[in-house]
């Protein structure tokens, strides 16, 4: 069972979901090392946990198990991941 598991609906499309997801990623890279790649419409993290963004045309899901080191900080990877999705899938004018 992944550590984080958030879900949030969206009306993007999967290609236009992707494209807002970079700077996310991008924020989570800045803020705690994450780095990983895309595999089609999922982003699989490797470093410094195991985990996945994954896009759809309807929702943009992340999943992470974090390692021992980073469970006290659960909240704070919770809340910037919250932070960063609500940004990232605002309506745009």
């Amino acid at each position: 069972m992944a550590s984080v598991d958030i879900t949030r609906e969206h009306d993007l499309g999967a290609a236009e979901a992707k494209r807002r997801a970079e700077p996310m990623l991008e924020d989570l890279r800045s803020s705690f090392g994450v780095s990983g790649s895309w595999e089609g419409d999922q982003y699989v993290i490797t470093q410094p946990a195991k985990g996945s963004l994954d896009v759809s045309d309807t929702t943009v899901r992340v999943q992470v198990d974090l390692p021992m080191f980073l469970k006290p900080m659960k909240g704070v990877v919770q809340a910037k991941i919250n932070e960063s999705l609500d940004e990232a899938l605002a309506p745009r004018p």
